[in-house]
């Protein structure tokens, strides 16, 4: 769904090609005789370090709405910001996600995850994430009220996270690591309490992952951690 190609065609020339790209960084081509085509100002863009989807943000998104989660796998890895207009489509057309093959969306995150960038990534983006990783939402802002952590449950994720190393198992333990809390939380006169939460989080992790078609081996290792 929301991935509509009738048919293989092959563009005439280069230049129609690159016009189909997602981004101006993939927009470029070059020839040994004719040097660098660069139609869309991708090389401005490198140098600035700008993700910038080619033409109109909203039409390439809606070509393929992967591309929402690819301008921001690109942010985390490369470390690079998404242009003004680029950004407002990914916010604007983030529901595309939920008609993308779960497959797909795997890949992407976790690159995304791996990236150099990544927990400012899902800080910023987390309400796009958000489109396949609900669990995630509830724990924006899902104050602890507790001596022991001075942060909501989704910061206080990011903060860990940003110690980690560039595992992809580790990352997703770590991502989840509270999952469960938002669903455990009491309160009494002693503060906030999340009892419970140790066996829920494996569980909903579990659920997590194969929702996103990971590898049984996957899911057992991070599960475990």
């Amino acid at each position: 769904a929301h991935r509509h190609p009738v048919g293989v065609t092959f563009s005439k020339t280069v230049e129609d090609d690159l016009a189909r790209r997602d981004f101006t960084v993939n927009a470029m081509a070059y020839h040994p005789d004719r040097g660098l085509v660069d139609l869309f100002g991708g090389r401005e863009d490198l140098q600035n370090r700008i993700i910038r989807c080619v033409g109109d943000p909203v039409t390439r998104f809606r070509e393929d709405g992967l591309r929402i989660l690819r301008a921001i796998r690109f942010a985390s890895v490369l470390g690079f910001s998404l242009d003004e207009k680029t950004e407002a489509a990914v916010r604007s057309e983030k529901t595309l996600l939920e008609f993308i093959a779960p497959e797909r969306i795997r890949e992407e995150f976790s690159k995304l995850l791996c990236g150099v960038n990544a927990v400012h990534v899902i800080r910023e983006y987390v309400d796009v994430i958000g489109q396949f990783l609900p669990e995630l939402l509830a724990c924006r802002g899902f104050e602890q009220n507790t001596k022991y952590h001075c942060y909501d449950v989704l910061e206080h994720t990011l903060c860990a996270l940003s110690h980690t190393s560039n595992d992809l198992f580790v990352r997703l333990a770590v991502l989840l690591h509270d999952i469960g809390k938002p669903l455990c939380y009491t309160e009494d006169e002693n503060g906030g309490h999340f009892k419970g939460h140790g066996p829920v989080g494996p569980a909903m992790t579990e659920q997590i992952l194969r929702r996103l078609r990971f590898d049984n081996r996957t899911v057992e290792i991070v599960s475990r951690l």
